[in-house]
């Protein structure tokens, strides 16, 4: 991937249509989802806490190095419009998941060096790498969690031996937070 750029799925965005990144915002935590309940002809809310977030804006501002057409900026707007990975130069390491709702952002694209922004709706935090583990022969395997916060884990489990496996016993125990 090209320095200062980004891929869109399999996409190398400065390879297909010249994009460079010229800066990045997005806020290190996106914001918690208020859950509260306004009471009729009372003041303030019940607040019932708030746990989980809600969905990441990440403004990418770009330009291009190259001259692009019509159809190309309408091939751009419907790519973009579908949720995939993003994995920007500086981070290759995480990816994040999200699409661009507004197509009109795409019509600001112009000739060489037009400056635009996109604005990608994305999943709450950045994703890592899938790991695939053999389990040792004591049978017993605690997995490290390198995130920063509570999020769904998918465990596949394989025999890729040649004989039958009799049982198969999984614990899972969680850190709980206080609210």
């Amino acid at each position: 991937m090209h320095k200062f750029s980004f891929e869109f799925g399999s996409v190398d965005m400065f390879t297909a249509y010249g994009f460079r990144i010229r800066k990045r915002h997005r806020l290190l935590k996106p914001p918690l989802r208020e859950r509260k309940l306004i009471i009729p002809e009372k003041s303030g809310a019940y607040d019932f806490g708030a746990k989980y977030y809600d969905e990441l804006s990440y403004l990418v501002e770009c330009d291009t190095i190259k001259e692009l057409t019509e159809a190309d900026k309408r091939e751009i707007a419907y790519l973009l419009s579908f949720k995939n990975r993003i994995v920007f130069w500086d981070e290759p390491d995480k990816y994040y998941i999200g699409r661009i709702y507004d197509a009109a952002e795409i019509e600001k694209v112009g000739g060489i060096g037009t400056y635009f922004p996109l604005t990608f709706i994305c999943d709450p935090f950045a994703y890592g790498a899938t790991v695939n583990v053999e389990i040792p022969s004591n049978g017993v395997y605690v997995p490290e969690y390198a995130g920063t916060a509570e999020t769904p884990t998918r465990i596949e489990i394989a025999n890729n031996g040649s004989s039958a496996t009799a049982t198969v016993q999984i614990t899972i125990r969680t850190r709980r937070e206080n609210y």
